[in-house]
């Protein structure tokens, strides 16, 4: 006969693992808050689990420090980064359309995950001035890479709008920093609303977005 298969105990399991993803989800959203409003230097594991609203040891049993907790802030920033534009870069309009469709997106993903996003911006800056040991310069390469291959996508469109005769861009390196520039910018300057409307929200990223795409005066 075959082997027996105990389906409570796979229910248990799956649900174990649920409830672990959901615990540092929970975590990365509370200190993704905390590297926002106090900076990467100052938010302490104690802050990040008040802000939580638990125990540092329930932090600890996910995270062993609070550099390994910001890794997961940014990996998860660009998650939704990727998430929001990688699928209209396959889309079937002209590239200029389709670049500032994905710059509209990109800068509502800057709304939207403001804590994750602001987190990441100041945070990388203290990594670069600051001492770290080789395994964290490590994990930073690795995502600085990650958010090259983000910005590969702008590129991509860049060049085939140059290729397509739609755009004239001297230097597509040049360009497509200009324009991650001014969008990651927003961040600097957006500050979250509570009476802001989602239409609002959306006008202002889609302003934003034409405007980086079409220059300020088009």
């Amino acid at each position: 006969m075959g082997e027996h298969i105990d389906v409570t105990t796979i229910a248990e399991a799956s649900d174990s693992a649920s409830h672990k993803h959901d615990s540092r989800r929970e975590i990365i959203e509370a200190a993704a808050q905390c590297f926002m409003l106090k900076g990467l230097d100052k938010a302490t594991m104690d802050d990040i689990a008040d802000e939580l609203g638990a125990t540092k040891g329930r932090v600890y049993h996910h995270f062993r420090s609070k550099n390994a907790i910001f890794f997961a802030v940014y990996r998860q920033a660009m998650q939704y980064c990727f998430e929001a534009v990688t699928p209209l870069v396959s889309m079937k309009k002209s590239n200029v359309k389709k670049l500032e469709q994905m710059a509209h997106a990109h800068a509502r993903v800057m709304m939207d995950t403001l804590p994750y996003q602001r987190s990441i911006r100041l945070g990388v800056e203290v990594y670069l001035r600051g001492s770290t040991t080789e395994a964290e310069r490590g994990v930073l390469r690795e995502l600085i890479t990650l958010r090259n291959d983000y910005e590969n996508l702008y590129r991509e469109v860049l060049r085939a709008g140059v290729a397509e005769g739609e755009l004239a861009v001297p230097s597509i390196e040049i360009a497509s920093r200009a324009l991650m520039g001014a969008l990651n910018g927003l961040v600097d300057w957006y500050r979250i609303r509570p009476d802001q409307s989602e239409a609002e929200r959306d006008a202002l990223a889609r302003a934003l977005a034409h405007a980086v795409v079409h220059g300020p005066t088009a």
